[in-house]
């Protein structure tokens, strides 16, 4: 097995520089609040009905023309 190259070495540094110490995603998912869970739904939905719409335009357009 080749050893790593300096830059490489520096670049996994700095990455892991950004990570916490320990997985907490346990703990982070049962803090959450439930009105940010509800507007992440609410987000999710109006993309939704937003895209049905435009998707609904753009056909009508077509057979039109």
């Amino acid at each position: 097995m080749t050893s790593r190259s300096e830059t490489r070495r520096e670049l996994e540094a700095s990455l892991r520089s950004f990570l916490p110490e320990q997985l907490q995603v346990g703990n982070s998912i049962t803090s959450s609040k439930p009105v940010v869970a509800a507007v992440g739904v609410g987000g999710v939905m109006t993309g939704y009905v937003w895209g049905r719409i435009r998707g609904r335009r753009a056909r009508k357009s077509k057979e039109k023309a």
